[in-house]
């Protein structure tokens, strides 16, 4: 709210409906689910169909760095804008979706000392006090309940998936605004990412916009599918990307599965559905991280690992398996018009994690720049 009262132009919140606890009566009074957006409304026009970056924190209730990394990712996108290029260059051509709290009941539950994960749905009756609820990660429709030990049917488990598929409050709204609401034929509409897929279920290469999850602890980036050990149809792609990311936390970069095998996913589901490439990102080394490890460790290097993320929205498929400009200055910082000027910069194509598999690093024979343009605006030189 401060974020939108102070840079109206730039921020905003939407209110995507109520938690469990505030959509049930006679239950504690919960909470309104909302998204905080972040971009230049004064170049809404000029890019109508800018890219989206959707990020999810805190699906988990006692990942608290979650909901702390993404914040401050966010402030420093807001707060940086007309000052910090990097972050002035993104709020120009992006938009960004920030769900900072996709599960406020059960992280209520969690600050009173419980290591709680779930929500608050008590609708079972059967479970004592420390262990009802609804595991919202194992609640999304892809693959629901039906992978073995990739959820539990049982209400008292840590991972419990719900009666049925996005049975949860949680669930809908979040799947609501980044997906859309699901039509006769099955397919969604009318959210942030709109389904390109194939036959195949394969997403086109320029696909653009991204979806992340942000989770605690295991340091590790993983993408689909979490259901199987079968590649996605983007398999390549989802992987150079990965091993891109985590190339700035310096995490295990891993199919979902290789942590273990999980069903109701969100990031499957996304994936699965829209086509849009989806990573689950897992922070540091425990659910209550001291503050000392998140502010020299986990905070920075996943703050760079968001920002190679957001640099890459237009084109998330095939510009990470490019060289990244890492440096880039010029001869003069004030020209007149006509005057020649020399620009140099720092290219690198090894930019890569290789501890799980090796990406292959090119050889670089040219680079362009570009000045007041995006580099994929036509007809820039």
């Amino acid at each position: 709210d401060q974020l939108a009262a102070a840079r109206p132009s730039l921020a905003s919140v939407v209110d995507i409906g109520p938690s469990w606890d505030a959509a049930h009566a006679g239950g504690p009074a919960g909470y309104r689910m909302r998204v905080l957006r972040l971009t230049n409304s004064a170049t809404n026009a000029a890019i109508p169909d800018k890219p989206n970056m959707v990020v999810l924190a805190a699906i988990h209730a006692r990942e608290y760095t979650t909901a702390e990394l993404v914040t401050r990712f966010a402030e420093y996108l807001a707060n940086g804008y007309g000052t910090d290029p990097d972050a002035t260059w993104l709020l120009d051509n992006f938009r960004f979706h920030f769900i900072l709290q996709g599960n406020p009941d059960g992280r209520k539950k969690a600050e009173s000392g419980l290591s709680w994960r779930k929500n608050t749905d008590n609708d079972d009756g059967t479970c004592s006090a420390n262990a009802y609820g609804v595991d919202l990660n194992r609640n999304f429709g892809w693959r629901f309940g039906q992978v073995t030990d990739g959820s539990s049917p049982d209400p008292c488990n840590v991972e419990y998936r719900g009666p049925g598929a996005e049975s949860e409050n949680e669930t809908q709204n979040i799947l609501r605004y980044v997906i859309g609401t699901r039509g006769a034929g099955g397919t969604y509409s009318g959210g942030i990412f709109t389904d390109r897929r194939t036959d195949t279920g394969t997403a086109p290469s320029d696909f653009r916009g991204m979806f992340l999850d942000i989770h605690s602890f295991s340091q590790l980036v993983l993408w689909p599918w979490a259901y199987t050990a079968t590649d996605a149809p983007n398999a390549p792609a989802l992987q150079t990307l990965g091993r891109r990311l985590a190339y700035f936390n310096n995490y295990r970069p891993v199919q979902w599965n290789g942590l273990y095998l999980a069903d109701g996913t969100n990031t499957d589901t996304v994936y699965g559905t829209t086509g849009a490439p989806s990573y689950t990102i897992e922070l540091g080394q425990e659910f209550f991280e001291d503050c000392n490890t998140f502010q020299t460790s986990t905070y920075p290097q996943n703050f760079n690992a968001l920002k190679y993320a957001a640099r890459n929205l237009h084109d998330p498929y095939t510009a990470p398996s490019g060289p990244d400009t890492t440096s880039i200055g010029a001869s003069a910082t004030s020209i007149m018009r006509g005057q020649a000027f020399a620009v140099s910069a720092f290219v690198d194509d090894g930019r890569y994690n290789q501890s799980n598999g090796t990406e292959s690093v090119q050889a670089i024979t040219s680079a362009t720049a570009s000045l007041d343009h995006a580099p994929w605006d036509a007809g820039t030189n």
